[in-house]
């Protein structure tokens, strides 16, 4: 009976149903993720947030090219700091004079970095290092944010093929129960028509839904770094701990921890020190050549020591000067660039939250129940034949209504909470060269 499907409010009935609810959609094919899962994740016919965050850390590849440019940036720094390989030769002058050898030897020559420009190198490459650490953990963030998002996006899915079962349910229910009242006298063959067709539509939405379902599963997948991996089923009450946000705490968290807004900050410090070093190449650097050689002539030993310093009277590296200190001044106004679109984007995404969290606290304590109740009294009547059909068809809508809207409210709290939780950072599959 349609009665017994509502003798508690309607959205703990949803929550129940969908902790019971084991049905799995195909995927692509198959994938053994024992190798990837925990003991107690790899018997379960369900997985939480918390197993799909763990399979992004190990699987989604843009996390381990990140690590690579951080390694990357490491050997720059490395050989930043590297001295000169010193040159060795042979060396002969004066051959054939007097029918001789001339003179023959071998030389070394040198040269050596003066005014600290190793250091500054390795210093530049030191801030490159700390710009690919904040943007590692920037990507790291939206990796987070976006299982986050896809997650509760399957949830919300899960539950939706949920409601639109009851609702599939519900239709077959009316129109056996108005076959009954035909029989009874008490219904007209309008009234069976209508209430067919009304059953056919929600076997639409449920189809409508299913697909919805399967396209979460397939972005989740994605993200987490295992296309491939087959369904399951999705584990989280999405309506018990409605998360909250203090604005203060979210802009001061966004403005002084948000990771690319610190890579930012970083190539500020890089475009300073790359000033300093530009001014420091003027200062000349030292050649120095010892040569030794035999004198066949004499027969006698020779040496020779040459030093060599350029004079910096034309090039004084001006120009890479006066481009260094425009590269700062634009490092600094990306940085503030970047500060300002943060609170800009903070801010519209703020009141995306608040207002889904008014909105899915208003469902939850007082529209769904109500929806539930009335659809259960209208349906009683109709089932007495004291209600006619267009009132009972009036309450499904609403109540379908209703729910729906509840859970696109819980869809968008769960994003935006996502989205301040992930210092505004997503898109992580998103092409970044």
């Amino acid at each position: 009976m349609i009665i017994t499907l509502f003798t508690t409010a309607i959205a703990a009935a949803v929550g129940q149903e969908a902790q019971r609810h084991t049905r799995t959609y195909p995927a692509d094919g198959p994938l053994d993720i024992t190798s990837v899962l925990s003991a107690d994740a790899q018997t379960a016919a369900s997985m939480s947030l918390t197993h799909f965050e763990q399979l992004a850390f190990r699987n989604n590849p843009t996390l381990a090219a990140a690590a690579a440019r951080m390694n990357s940036a490491r050997g720059r720094k490395l050989q930043a700091g590297l001295y000169p390989n010193p040159v060795v030769g042979y060396h002969a002058t004066e051959v054939g004079n007097l029918g001789t050898a001339g003179q023959q030897g071998a030389f070394i020559s040198q040269r050596f970095i003066t005014a600290g420009k190793l250091e500054l190198d390795q210093a530049i490459v030191g801030a490159e290092i700390a710009e690919s650490r904040f943007r590692f953990h920037a990507q790291e963030e939206r990796v987070l944010c976006d299982v986050r998002q896809r997650f509760y996006d399957a949830l919300v899915a899960q539950r939706r093929v949920v409601l639109s079962k009851q609702l599939t349910r519900i239709g077959d229910q009316v129109v056996r129960a108005t076959e009954t009242l035909i029989d009874g006298r008490q219904g007209s063959e309008n009234d069976l028509l209508q209430a067919e067709l009304k059953a056919d539509e929600s076997q639409i939405l449920l189809d409508n839904a299913v697909n919805e379902q399967v396209e979460a599963w397939r972005r989740l997948a994605a993200v987490v770094g295992m296309p491939a991996m087959q369904t399951v089923q999705v584990e989280g009450n999405i309506d018990a701990d409605l998360p909250g946000h203090d604005w203060n705490a979210c802009h001061a968290a966004v403005l002084q921890d948000n990771p690319a807004l610190n890579a930012a900050r970083a190539r500020m410090r890089r475009a300073w020190i790359v000033i300093r070093r530009a001014k420091k190449e003027p200062v000349p650097n030292i050649d120095v050549s010892v040569s030794m050689r035999h004198h066949n002539v004499t027969d006698s030993e020779v040496a020779n020591v040459q030093i060599g310093i350029p004079i910096p009277v034309f090039n004084q590296n001006q120009g890479n000067i006066r481009s260094a200190e425009a590269e700062w001044v634009a490092a600094c106004n990306e940085a503030k660039r970047i500060e300002l679109s943060l609170q800009d984007r903070l801010a519209v995404t703020y009141r995306r939250y608040a207002n889904a969290r008014q909105q899915a606290m208003r469902y939850r304590d007082r529209m769904v129940p109500r929806a539930g109740r009335s659809l259960k009294l209208v349906t009683e009547g109709y089932e007495k034949g004291q209600v006619q059909y267009l009132t009972l068809l009036n309450a499904q809508q609403m109540f379908f209504r209703v729910n729906m809207s509840y859970l696109e409210a819980l869809r968008e709290l769960w994003t935006a909470s996502s989205l301040i939780e992930g210092q505004l950072l997503t898109d992580s599959l998103a092409d970044r060269n």
